[in-house]
């Protein structure tokens, strides 16, 4: 409640200070140092989220090249024994063979370097700490120097005022005399910290950097430590398998493409790695005069056999038993007796519509026989009975045709429909 009541008073005043209608007092020898101060703070802080950033990055390092042995080992075992990639690839058998000791070399590595990361948190990161927490106690000291100013300033104005004040009343000569004693005070409690501050943040900057200098010198070994102890491990790995001398390294990207050969090549000719065909496009390849003669009559009736009939709306095809368990025809010239007899069997369709009055000339209609649901992109839905214009067709009804129904356009299986 103290702390508020003090607020309450400084805040008129410093309103006024910053809108000019308040003196504002200033010491450029503490500014000056005040700045330097900040600079420390930041830095600081800087320190000790880039020594902790540093910690973890080695960590994440020894993890990564731990398991970058065990990724190489599943990917060039993938099914386990059942393959021997050795044999049936002995291009990569030196790979294969210098696995398990790479990741012996790299657990090695990671069981050395584990003490060094732990002197990272005793030599670095936890000084570090310690120091931040100085600063913010000297930084609450200067907070408070910088309210006994202010106190300092509105105490000056208010008796100022008042001592300025040409025709003075008893009253106001009593509150002078109380003014002045404020005033006073507040001048002596602003001049203490303000002295303390400037006679002792200089000896606080010549100890601040004697305690860095260790720091940095911990961290700089440290990090030595790290790159020779891993250079170290990766020579030993390295020594007996792999040529690591500066002229063998300018050559390392024309012995990768050597010994890739054609597999780039080969990957990019693969269609699992390319995106499905249309089933439009599809079922048209398979509707090709030699695929038609052969077997393909069973895979493409297999896309319409499965499509039963729906109910037709009024003036449209009658629904019976028979249609309905037997379905829309086999999408192929060559379905086979087994398809014509189930075609014999249908009920006949109904003889065509009469053309409508005032039917634009031109355009050409047919009907649905049987319902036809899109099985890829650019196919055209609709119910047995639906009237559908054509937009594009061949002489024959075993082609794909192009029509629009309720408004959009696709194509369609041509013996499904049947001329108006």
């Amino acid at each position: 409640m103290k702390g508020i009541a003090k607020f309450a008073k400084r805040t008129p005043h410093m309103l006024g200070g910053k809108v000019g209608m308040a003196s504002k007092s200033h010491d450029a020898q503490f500014d000056d140092m005040n700045r330097r101060f900040t600079v420390i703070e930041k830095y600081a802080e800087k320190l000790l989220k880039d020594s902790t950033t540093f910690r973890e990055a080695v960590k994440n390092m020894l993890m990564s090249g731990e398991s970058f042995g065990a990724c190489f080992t599943s990917l060039f075992s993938p099914i386990g024994a059942e393959i021997d990639i050795e044999r049936s690839h002995p291009e990569a058998s030196t790979t294969i063979q210098n696995l398990p000791a790479y990741r012996q070399h790299m657990e090695d590595l990671r069981e050395t370097l584990t003490p060094e990361i732990d002197l990272i948190d005793s030599r670095i990161i936890s000084p570090a700490n310690d120091f931040i927490a100085i600063l913010k106690a000297v930084r609450k000291n200067i907070t408070k120097r910088d309210h006994k100013l202010v106190d300092f300033d509105r105490h000056n104005n208010t008796y100022t005022k008042a001592r300025d004040k040409k025709e003075k009343t008893l009253k106001d000569e009593q509150n002078l005399f109380k003014l002045e004693q404020e005033f006073e005070t507040a001048a002596a409690d602003y001049e203490y910290y303000n002295n303390t501050m400037k006679e002792e943040l200089p000896q606080f900057f010549e100890m601040a950097a004697r305690f860095i200098t260790p720091l940095f010198h911990s961290f700089y070994y440290m990090q030595l430590n790290v790159f020779y102890l891993t250079l170290d491990k990766l020579q030993t790995f390295a020594d007996g398998r792999y040529d690591v001398s500066a002229q063998a390294a300018a050559s390392v990207e024309d012995n990768y493409v050597a010994q890739l050969s054609d597999a780039a090549e080969k990957l990019e000719a693969l269609s699992i790695r390319k995106p499905a065909m249309p089933t439009a496009k599809l079922l048209q390849q398979n509707r090709s005069p030699s695929a038609s003669s052969g077997g393909s009559g069973s895979v493409l009736g297999g896309k319409g056999g499965g499509m039963a009939s729906r109910a037709p709306s009024k003036g449209g095809l009658a629904r019976s038993p028979s249609a309905s368990a037997t379905g829309p025809p086999p999408y192929s010239s060559g379905a086979g007796a087994a398809s014509a007899a189930a075609t014999s069997k249908r009920t006949p369709p109904p003889p065509p519509n009469k053309p409508k009055p005032g039917a634009a000339s031109g355009k050409s209609y047919v009907v649905a026989l049987y319902d036809y649901t899109a099985t890829a992109d650019g196919d055209l839905s609709f119910s047995a009975g639906d009237r559908i214009e054509v937009v594009e067709r061949t002489a024959s009804t075993e082609d794909w045709w192009t029509g629009i129904v309720n408004g959009l356009q696709g194509v369609f299986p041509g013996n499904y429909v049947r001329d108006e």
